[in-house]
């Protein structure tokens, strides 16, 4: 009797499992993929002329090289004091660099209670109140050099 119903059970499970076909064996059919013929790929080619892309060079003008700043927890960082415009020259490009105009007679050190640094060649924005006493100092210094001689230069 407990025979019997082991194979009962045996039976039930044996029906409900999906066995996977055998990968070993081959297909009996083989469809072949067709190539050339005027099947078209997808791709072509263009033989027409592109314009030329238009590349922009941006200058940053550096105020002052080098130097470390210090917030006012004492954390320093190295970076160049940079004004807040940029020259930007767009033309086409070219094996020849374009001629880039002169910077303007007074830069902008200060905007709106910030700096800006050039970090790792990216500028970045950094508020003058985070700075060090004696940065901050620098930078009214620099501010008011860069004032005289744009009143010299008048």
């Amino acid at each position: 009797m407990i025979i019997l119903f082991g194979l009962l059970g045996l039976s039930s499970v044996s029906a409900q499992l999906d066995l996977p076909s055998n990968p070993m064996v081959t297909p009996r059919k083989f469809t072949t993929r067709p190539i050339g013929g005027g099947v078209n790929p997808g791709a072509s080619i263009d033989t027409g002329k592109t314009t030329s892309p238009t590349v922009r060079y941006i200058t940053h003008i550096v105020l002052y090289q080098n130097r470390m700043w210090s917030n006012t927890e004492g954390k320093p960082l190295e970076a160049s004091l940079i004004a807040f415009e940029d020259i930007v020259v767009e033309s086409p490009q070219g094996p020849v660099e374009p001629a880039i105009p002169a910077p303007p007679a007074n830069p902008t050190v200060t905007r709106e209670g910030k700096i800006r640094l050039l970090v790792n060649q990216k500028p970045v924005e950094i508020a003058l109140e985070t700075l060090s006493p004696a940065d901050r100092g620098f930078i009214d210094q620099m501010k008011a050099a860069l004032a005289k001689k744009a009143a010299a230069g008048k």
